[in-house]
């Protein structure tokens, strides 16, 4: 209930005698009201900064090295004492706002004072120095944005790194893991988890390409963060690390279904042997918590996690597996009458009848009868599912 309606509800109580006065204040109590952003503060602050700094960049050429430096350090140090100003004496939000143009300064003084000074870095050294400096700033002041600041860029000087240089910047993947991952464990914040569980997996991209290894070492980073998520969940929270986990899993599991079994990937085992020992490491701890949860069908994820790829016939066991998995969670949903876990198991149907449907028919069908019988049939199964979810919802459905 919004504070508005509690207010207009409870005010009838008092009157009606159900609560006393001093009750409706602890209830209101429970509900304070939500602090208004000054978001076009905000917005004006950015805007101002851009435009000093395409100011100062389209007359960039006409400027001595030394006012150069000046400009670039006077705004800095300007932004910055009077974003922590603003911070401590005013308004938070603007304060962050003024800093965080600092930050911005600050990152773009590196690479102007590299090509002042014809200073060429062949690493993302650069944007590790700007992700120290944004990270220095959230342990400063424990704000989101700086969380955010310093996740993004982290990862995009990873994707640089491996992109431009074809290497994985160790400092920077450990800054990400050991400084970012250590706040989203202790602070149990789903906002921190959605950014630091989307950096891991494109950090984890960049790892296994840039590195050399095979696609399947993909498994583990993704099985650890998968562990991971019992540490930065807090108890009754969204559990978005293993969200991310069983969907990136599962996306694996489609890329073997259309390519293992078409000779496009020539899986390297030369290193599987390592990978086995790490991931037998990691899928008895999975077993091991699952076990000791509350509830004890989320060993259902882990079928995700098998490594098939060194059958000869990965491609139908990927395949099998996902609609095991499916089904699965479809059944256990309508057991224990779970709507999340049927709205969970319908998903994952649909999405794996139509990757079976497009593997096995593409190459013989007429393309117009593949996708209207591909139509009729993905409308039928999905009016069975919501048929059967929402009895779930309604309690209609017995164990």
């Amino acid at each position: 209930m919004k504070r508005e309606e509690l207010i207009k509800e409870s005010k009838e109580w008092v009157e009606e005698r159900i609560i006393s006065e001093d009750q409706r204040e602890q209830l209101l109590e429970r509900y304070p009201a939500r602090q208004h952003k000054p978001l076009l503060l905000t917005f004006a602050a950015i805007f101002i900064g851009l435009g000093f700094l395409t100011f100062i960049a389209s007359n960039w050429s006409v400027i001595s090295d030394i006012f150069r430096m000046a400009i670039i350090i006077g705004s800095l140090l300007a932004f910055y004492v009077a974003g922590e100003q603003t911070y401590k004496k005013h308004s938070k939000r603007l304060g962050e706002s003024l800093m965080l143009i600092a930050l911005m300064i600050f990152g773009a003084g590196i690479f102007l004072t590299g090509q002042m000074y014809h200073f060429t870095s062949f690493s993302a050294l650069p944007f590790f120095i700007w992700s120290i400096a944004a990270f220095s700033l959230f342990l400063l002041c424990k704000e989101t944005p700086f969380f955010i600041a310093a996740a993004i860029l982290t990862t995009v000087g990873q994707v640089y790194s491996g992109v431009t240089f074809g290497d994985f910047h160790i400092w920077t993947g450990l800054l990400f893991i050991l400084g970012l991952g250590w706040f989203t464990a202790r602070g149990q914040r789903t906002d921190y988890s959605v950014w630091f569980g989307a950096g891991y997996l494109i950090q984890s991209l960049v790892f296994v390409l840039s590195s050399g290894y095979p696609y399947y070492w993909l498994i583990n980073l993704i099985l650890f963060l998968y562990l991971f998520d019992d540490a930065a969940a807090g108890k009754g929270k969204l559990r978005v690390l293993k969200t991310f986990s069983v969907i990136s899993v599962f996306l694996i599991l489609v890329f073997q279904v259309f390519f293992l079994g078409e000779g496009f990937v020539e899986v390297q085992t030369e290193s599987s042997f390592y990978f086995f020992i790490v991931w037998a490491v990691f899928f008895v701890g999975a077993v091991v918590r699952s076990a000791m949860s509350s509830t004890n069908y989320y060993w259902i994820d882990l079928l995700l996690f098998l490594p098939v790829f060194r059958f000869d016939f990965a491609d139908g066991l990927s395949l099998g597996i996902l609609f095991v998995y499916s089904l699965l969670w479809l059944t256990s949903g309508y057991q224990q009458s779970v709507a999340r876990w049927v709205n969970k198991g319908t998903a994952a149907l649909l999405a794996t009848t139509f990757i079976a449907y497009f593997q096995l028919a593409w190459d013989f069908m007429n393309r117009s009868l593949f996708f209207f019988i591909g139509g009729i049939l993905l409308f039928a199964l999905s009016f069975f599912l919501e048929r059967k979810r929402r009895q779930v919802s309604k309690g209609e459905v017995t164990p």
